[in-house]
C-alpha cells in the first residue's frame, strides 16, 4: 500500500473514530454492576400491596323508671284529689360497621430529594385513561437507600409517611356516587 493511501486511510479511521457515538456511557458506574437508584431525578420502581380490613362492633342498653306522685290538696286546694305519674324509658341499641380494601399495583417514581442518612423523598403519579374513564395514581413517601432491591424496587409497605392514592373518573365512577336528589333528601331528613 502506498503512503498516500494508507495516510487517507488512517484519516478517515480517525475521524469516523471521533465523531462515532460511544453505546456505553462512561458516567453511568460499572458495566458489569447493577446502579442503585441514589440521585435526584433516579428512577425506582413502586411494587404497590396494600390491604386493610376494619371492624367495630357496640352494644348499649339503658333503662331508666320514674315515679312521681302526690296527696290530695288540703284547705283550699281540696279539689286536688290523689295523683301518680309513672314513666318508664328503655332504650337497646346494637351496631357493627366492617370495611375492607385492596389495592395491587405497580408504579414508577423518582428521586425528588436526598436527605442526610442515606433517605430519599420520593414522588410519582400515574394516569390511565381508557373508554372515558381515568384512573390516577398518586405516591409519594420516605424511604431508605437499603430497601432499594438492586433492580431498583421497592415494596410500598418500607415507604415511610406514604401518600398512595387512587382515584377514578367517569360514568363508571359517577355511578356510585348519589345523585342531586338523593343527597337532597339525605339532608333534610
Amino acid at each position: 500500500m502506498n503512503r498516500p493511501l494508507f495516510v487517507i486511510v488512517c484519516t478517515i479511521a480517525f475521524v469516523v473514530t471521533v465523531n462515532a457515538a460511544s453505546l456505553w456511557d462512561s458516567g453511568g458506574g460499572s458495566l458489569y454492576s447493577n446502579q442503585r437508584a441514589h440521585r435526584v431525578g433516579d428512577i425506582l420502581t413502586v411494587q404497590i400491596f396494600e390491604s386493610s380490613a376494619a371492624s367495630s362492633d357496640a352494644q348499649t342498653g339503658t333503662e331508666n323508671k320514674t315515679e312521681i306522685g302526690g296527696g290530695p290538696g288540703e284547705g283550699l286546694l281540696d279539689f286536688i284529689s290523689l295523683w301518680g305519674l309513672t314513666s318508664e324509658n328503655a332504650f337497646e341499641g346494637k351496631g357493627n360497621t366492617s370495611r375492607k380494601g385492596q389495592l395491587t399495583a405497580t408504579m414508577s417514581v423518582r428521586i425528588v430529594e436526598v436527605i442526610p442518612g442515606e433517605q430519599y423523598r420520593i414522588e410519582g403519579t400515574r394516569s390511565v385513561k381508557r373508554n372515558g374513564e381515568e384512573d390516577k395514581m398518586l405516591v409519594t413517601g420516605l424511604i431508605r437507600g437499603r430497601d432499594i432491591g438492586p433492580d431498583n424496587t421497592i415494596i410500598s409497605s418500607a415507604i415511610a409517611d406514604a401518600v398512595i392514592v387512587y382515584e377514578g373518573t367517569g360514568e363508571i365512577a359517577q355511578g356510585h356516587r348519589p345523585g342531586v336528589i338523593t343527597k337532597i333528601v339525605d339532608w333534610i331528613f
